[in-house]
């Protein structure tokens, strides 16, 4: 009986102290001054400078070959056009043809830069979709309050409301504080090696390096969180790492109609199953659990209650959180996606060696080499090997504390009001992981509102963007630059 009574009295006491430990993690909030907006956009003319850019086709494509060039020829022209207040107070450097460099000289040299980015290219239409678009994908046509097609949310928009900002403060004869550069690479949507790393060498040639630098990456929406009743804006303080591996598998070939017991097209089978069965391990990093637990001061008692008290629900908040193909699992643990096979070209032909590729993108804590070695073990008993098409570690972490990062919550929050600001890790990537070495502060974020079921548009059909988010993001820019 006593040890009855003693086990309740320390159940009640650990009850106790996880409820005080809740009451105590809600007090914490994160506060930053709220920075107001007075900015006048005129819509009609940032609204047709996107229309007009989308129409230009900038698609990259893996095989560079199949690159129209011409047409990020005509971008630059057409830039040069819609921004001329821009080309005649800012200095342009042409990076390896077809990326951009702009540079505005500020008032205060002593100041480090801040370095605002995007990028030119566009990802193709999936062939056999174009039918499926409400209006064609290039022709930047205005339907029900939306500049519709491809590039409108995937990163044009950044492009040109960055730009009409700055076109806006130098006709009001605004200096920036600091000097301010904008940076739009050419071929981010297939790595970045000829665009975002050439300005990078050529920055650092210069030994410039950037107080802050703002890339595309989380935007504003609600939903996301079904717990959260705030918007949030989810800003980039990191990005998984990335990789694209081929494993190439081989075996006995021959006529098809005496198979062997095992064909290496079956190994690719087997292989690709136990990757699918046999995921990385989840782990927890710092950059994943700061942000859950500011998120958790958004969220409802019980969710605070197992977010303050992880020290014991770690367990059970992993569970719940990390349900298969959800942004919850990726933010857990490294992906493995296999994307693309080979084996034999005739259907009457055995494949002595098939493949097959996997996308991966990997999570803080993990690392190429133990996203190799996990492959290794799936495919041990095979004759494979394994190709290296591409590697990037995982980013370093920005920090969400920094002077830059609380402006920036502040200019977020004073045009869209009652917003929740979450630093976050991307599992996408960007180009400005390319930019850690020249600056501490590199933080991903795109200033618009997409609700939850619009995010599908991104690489998708319908790409689109509402007037109001064009309008928007002028301001915001227009904000940042003069506050920075």
């Amino acid at each position: 009986m006593i040890y009855l009574l003693i086990g309740i009295g320390l159940l009640i006491v650990l009850i106790v102290i996880m409820v005080i430990r809740t009451i105590l993690f809600r007090q914490k909030e994160q506060y930053s001054e709220i920075i107001l907006s007075n900015s006048k956009v005129n819509k009609d003319e940032v609204v047709k400078k996107l229309q007009d850019a989308i129409k230009i086709k900038t698609i990259s494509n893996s095989d560079t070959s199949k690159t129209n060039y011409q047409e990020f020829e005509k971008f630059i022209i057409y830039l040069k056009n819609a921004f001329p207040l821009i080309h005649k107070h800012m200095d342009l450097t042409i990076i390896n043809k077809y990326s951009l460099l702009y540079h505005w000289k500020g008032k205060d040299q002593s100041k480090k830069p801040g370095m605002i980015m995007a990028h030119i290219d566009v990802v193709p239409i999936e062939q056999g979709t174009e039918s499926d678009w409400d209006v064609p994908p290039f022709s930047g046509q205005l339907k029900d309050g939306y500049v519709y097609g491809r590039g409108t949310m995937d990163i044009k928009i950044q492009i040109i409301t960055a730009m009409q900002a700055c076109e806006n403060l130098i006709k009001q004869g605004v200096v920036p504080e600091r000097d301010i550069y904008l940076s739009f690479g050419h071929d981010e949507e297939i790595g970045g090696r000829e665009g975002a790393l050439k300005i990078v060498k050529h920055l650092k040639k210069e030994k410039i390096t950037f107080e802050f630098v703002l890339d595309e990456g989380g935007a504003i929406n609600s939903g996301a969180i079904p717990s959260v009743k705030k918007t949030v804006a989810f800003v980039g303080v990191a990005e998984k790492g990335y990789s694209n591996l081929e494993i190439k598998i081989t075996a006995e070939g021959g006529h098809a109609s005496t198979p062997p017991a095992n064909t290496s097209l079956g190994f690719v089978s087997k292989a690709i199953c136990k990757l699918e069965k046999r995921k990385m391990k989840k782990k927890f990093p710092l950059v994943t659990r700061n942000m859950i637990s500011i998120l958790g001061k958004e969220m409802n008692f019980m969710n605070q209650y197992i977010i303050a008290n992880l020290w014991i629900t770690k367990p059970l908040f992993m569970k719940v959180f990390s349900k298969p193909g959800t942004n919850g699992e990726a933010l857990l643990r490294t992906t493995i996606a296999p994307t693309m096979a080979k084996a034999s070209m005739e259907p009457n032909v055995l494949p002595q060696c098939a493949s097959f590729t996997v996308n991966c993108r990997i999570l803080h804590g993990d690392s190429g080499s133990k996203l190799i070695e996990h492959i290794s073990k799936i495919c041990k008993g095979m004759d494979y090997k394994i190709n290296i098409l591409r590697m990037e570690e995982p980013s370093k972490v920005s920090d969400e504390n920094s002077d830059f990062y609380k402006m920036l919550s502040g200019v977020i929050k004073g045009i869209y009001d009652n917003t929740a600001v979450i630093p976050y890790l991307m599992v996408a990537g960007t180009d400005c992981r390319k930019f850690e070495n020249i600056s501490k502060n590199v933080y991903r974020f795109t200033p618009y509102y997409i609700p939850l079921e619009d995010m599908k548009r991104i690489h998708g059909t319908n790409e689109r963007i509402s007037i109001k988010n064009i309008t928007n993001c002028v301001r915001f820019f227009e904000t940042l630059v003069k506050k920075c």
